[in-house]
């Protein structure tokens, strides 16, 4: 699988990486070819833009695209959704392109990067991708890269704070890290990240509560890695189910220089609107309407013995847009249990495995080809060796 999926073109490339099976997903895939690679790599390395291997060129580094193509996979990314994604060691700006093709412009997207120069590439890097695809690609959708140490990330402030639904961590970090780092995720987020030697993803359960069957699943895989499960459990606790996906050898996620980093939270105004979530948008258009109407309004067709009053008109509509301004884009989101979340996941699971049965029915099927095709050249051969003699 891994390293042999190089083509001569972008399409080349992942047709290779699904072959062999990196990527499987429709999502991944259609987000794969409408982000070509050659505009990401480092400059001089165009010509291995579409091999399947890292590059890099100083503080310019782009991993092989089989690593990307597990990891877009194991986040299970949901097309034109308001998920919020976050990028630690965003580096080329290739991944979170890819991510920002796939959730669409009501997403957030955002990235950390320690080097200047690196977010200078970057910036060229998502400017040629956009003007490559003309005036359909929207900028709305490009991720905003944030200068910053990915260690550093304060949980208390900003976009910080209700946490984000998708993370991925571009260079190697310990197992003491991991726990600040998981903390970022939101209720049933999911991270994917290299933890030292490991390629995992952890799952941040919707009421905190450990999920027994996931982290099973984990011991079940990474015993086969390693010969250690209790090391997996370290620089995580109970709220988290981590699964070791692969081995892997990263680079680590720098250190210094320490500084606090702030992502900013996204602040609504009539300009951003569109690009809320529905049901912010369906509240906040209700809410600038209703300002407009008069204070006492008139009793329903059944009267009652109070009076029915259009609240929303206490405060002028101006007013209501600088409420709004300081309100969090999932304000109106209405709250899910964990029958939900349960109940989500338990689809997502029966998805898998019906993918799972569909791919064992076509291997089976491949493999009677195989043994027919065997058996042909078996009576060849025997034809052949009986007039040679």
């Amino acid at each position: 699988m891994a390293w042999r999926s190089s083509g001569i073109n972008n399409n080349e490339m992942i047709d290779n990486l699904k072959r062999f099976g990196v990527i499987s997903s429709g999502v991944v895939e259609n987000g794969f070819r409408a982000v070509d690679r050659r505009h990401f790599v480092p400059a001089g390395n165009e010509e291995l833009a579409h091999t399947d291997q890292p590059l890099k060129e100083g503080n310019i580094h782009i991993s092989a695209p089989h690593i990307y193509g597990a990891a877009l996979e194991a986040l299970e990314l949901k097309q034109n959704s308001t998920l919020s994604f976050l990028n630690i060691g965003s580096g080329t700006g290739y991944l979170s392109a890819i991510v920002a093709k796939i959730l669409g412009p009501k997403s957030l997207n955002f990235g950390i990067e320690i080097h200047q120069d690196v977010i200078d590439h970057c910036h060229s890097s998502l400017k040629a991708w956009s003007s490559s695809h003309g005036p359909t690609n929207a900028a709305r959708s490009h991720p905003r890269i944030i200068r910053g140490n990915g260690l550093c990330i304060s949980a208390s402030v900003g976009e910080s704070i209700l946490g984000f639904d998708r993370i991925y961590i571009g260079a190697a970090i310990q197992r003491s890290n991991l726990l600040h780092i998981s903390k970022l995720l939101s209720p049933g987020g999911i991270l994917v990240g290299p933890v030292d030697d490991n390629l995992v993803k952890v799952i941040r359960n919707e009421e905190g509560k450990h999920d027994a069957s996931l982290t099973t699943a984990r011991r079940d895989n990474s015993s086969a890695e390693s010969g250690n499960e209790s090391d997996e459990e370290e620089g995580i606790s109970d709220g988290f189910a981590v699964q070791v996906l692969s081995r892997v050898r990263f680079a680590s996620l720098l250190r210094l220089p320490t500084f606090d980093t702030i992502i900013p939270a996204q602040a609504w105004s009539p300009e951003e609107h569109q690009y809320f979530p529905d049901a912010f948008q369906k509240a906040s258009s209700e809410i600038m309407m209703c300002a407009n109407s008069d204070y006492v309004q008139p009793l329903p067709p059944q009267p009652k013995p109070e009076e029915r009053v259009n609240v929303s008109a206490v405060l002028p509509k101006s007013l209501w847009v600088e409420v709004l301004s300081f309100t969090h884009r999932r304000w109106f989101a209405p709250d899910r249990n964990n029958v939900e979340y349960l109940k989500t996941r338990l689809q997502e699971e029966k998805d898998k495995a019906a993918k799972a049965e569909q791919a064992r029915l076509d291997l089976e099927a491949r493999c009677q080809v195989a043994e027919r095709e065997r058996d042909v050249y078996r009576l060849l051969a025997r034809r052949w060796q009986s007039r040679l003699q």
